[in-house]
């Protein structure tokens, strides 16, 4: 089967742990992923929001995906920015290109020079608009994951490529980091994706499957089949057994199919949404 995964923390767990990327303690071990005929990770470069170094973060999570990930063919990887404080001018955004940066997701849970964060009522700020504008020019996505209500939407009226890249739906979960039925909205009618989180915090439940079929069934009410993706956050949140690493995706696969889920929709689901939603960048 084929898998695309939006969001996972494995680079910055590969340094944190010492541990090498095929190493089969990680979630999104690149080891496990083999059971795939085609597998597509994006892999974030996290930066916490207490670190003492942005820049040196980033540095050091760039230079380890391009040593230990990017030529990997059996992964095809994908390098995003998980919160943006290393950003410290428009220039910057540069720096990105010139790393293989695909997407950034602005902000993390509390308030930067960009934006604010879900915990946060902080909305854009004028430098945010000015990196924007920048990400829009170099066809860098924005991810509009870990805003808060009042920055999701200001961000969106001026990015020209949105989507959520690892967030849950409210409406199924009250969760501060769930996307309401507006926020959806404007996500599918602009062509972006919502990817569907691993989190059981997120999800609502311990058993993961049938919280995982809970908001995806709630998008396929809401008509947005081909804005369905997965956003695991593996490697970046504890997760339940149940489905705790790349190698349990199958077994959700199946569960979902056993739901009444056609394969083509899923097939769309766990692979050709995202698929062509970066082709398209």
């Amino acid at each position: 089967m084929k898998y695309f995964d939006l969001h996972c923390d494995t680079v910055s767990k590969c340094i944190k742990n010492s541990v090498l990327p095929g190493d089969m303690s990680l979630a999104a071990s690149l080891e496990k992923g083999k059971i795939f005929s085609e597998w597509r990770q994006c892999f974030a470069v996290f930066i916490s929001d207490d670190s003492s170094n942005p820049k040196n973060d980033y540095l050091s999570q760039t230079n380890y995906y391009k040593i230990k990930f990017r030529n990997d063919d059996a992964v095809k990887p994908i390098l995003t920015l998980e919160n943006a404080l290393a950003i410290d001018s428009s220039d910057f955004v540069d720096v990105l290109v010139y790393d293989g940066i695909s997407a950034v997701t602005l902000t993390w849970n509390n308030e930067n020079s960009i934006a604010g964060g879900a915990c946060t009522e902080v909305g854009l700020k004028p430098f945010g608009r000015e990196i924007i504008a920048k990400l829009n020019d170099k066809h860098i996505a924005v991810d509009l994951s870990h805003l808060n209500k009042k920055s999701f939407f200001e961000v969106a009226d001026c990015s020209n490529t949105v989507f959520a890249s690892h967030s849950c739906c409210y409406k199924t979960h009250r969760h501060i980091r769930n996307l309401t039925d507006d926020q959806i909205k404007l996500i599918a009618e602009r062509g972006g994706l919502i990817g569907i989180c691993f989190y059981p915090e997120f999800l609502g439940t311990k058993y993961v499957f049938e919280g995982v079929w809970r908001h995806i069934f709630h998008l396929l009410n809401l008509g947005y089949e081909k804005n369905i993706a997965f956003g695991s956050d593996f490697d970046g949140a504890v997760m339940s057994p149940e489905l705790d690493g790349v190698d349990k995706i199958p077994f959700l696969y199946d569960y979902l199919h056993n739901k009444g889920v056609g394969r083509t929709v899923l097939d769309n689901i766990f692979f050709n949404n995202a698929e062509l939603f970066f082709k398209n960048l």
